[in-house]
């Protein structure tokens, strides 16, 4: 009877310690997550939104955990390079990235995600000008939405949308697959307010940002 007790006294102590570091550690896990910055984000990525850390922040990391790409937006000047003369692309660039802008009114219909004939011109110019000027460097095609619609619905459209670009730079542009990734962000990084249309449609739009060479 005495070591019944004795063994059912253990079982409880042990069952209890056991509780008390599965709460220290959730505790210790939810506290730094919630702490994470974009300098900390490698650590604490999105399960379910590789560019997401996890206060929901957009974070540029790629497989290797390569945070340079933070960079991409900050201070890129527009430039005029003559290839893109009388076409619908925008083109920022500086030392470290290239970036080819098209909004959703050139390459897609409304809330589709097929490719319109009339954008590959210009995506054939985009493919033109990467193997000219960045030759095997990494390539990202990122997704952008407007804020209307649940941030759930933008995200994936946004995926489909940077998808069939990426398809489309393999098939016709001569682009291995394996140098491109895609990033849906979907209503995240909005360009101009979403309070007016054109502002909504200036959001709509998917870039693709080159590392240079």
């Amino acid at each position: 009877m005495k070591r019944t007790a004795l063994c059912m006294a253990c079982a409880i102590t042990m069952a209890f310690t056991a509780c008390n570091n599965v709460d220290e550690k959730t505790e210790a896990t939810h506290d730094e997550a919630t702490e994470a910055t974009a300098d900390t984000a490698v650590a604490f990525e999105n399960e379910n939104s590789p560019d997401s850390a996890a206060d929901g922040t957009i974070v540029d990391i790629d497989a290797s955990g390569d945070a340079d790409w933070n960079n991409l937006d900050a201070d890129l000047p527009t430039v005029d390079w003559p290839e893109f003369k009388d076409t619908d692309v925008d083109v920022r660039s500086n030392d470290k990235y290239s970036v080819y802008a098209l909004g959703e009114n050139v390459l897609f219909d409304t809330d589709k995600a097929t490719i319109r004939k009339s954008a590959e011109a210009n995506l054939q110019k985009i493919s033109a000008s990467i193997a000219q000027r960045s030759k095997d460097a990494p390539i990202r095609v990122y997704g952008y939405t407007d804020a209307k619609g649940s941030a759930g619905y933008n995200e994936g459209l946004a995926k489909q949308r940077a998808e069939a670009v990426k398809n489309w730079l393999v098939k016709n542009g001569n682009i291995d697959a394996s140098r491109i990734s895609v990033h849906p962000v979907g209503e995240a990084k909005p360009v101009r307010s979403n309070a007016t249309a054109a502002g909504r449609q200036q959001n709509r739009r998917v870039e693709i940002a080159v590392r240079n060479s």
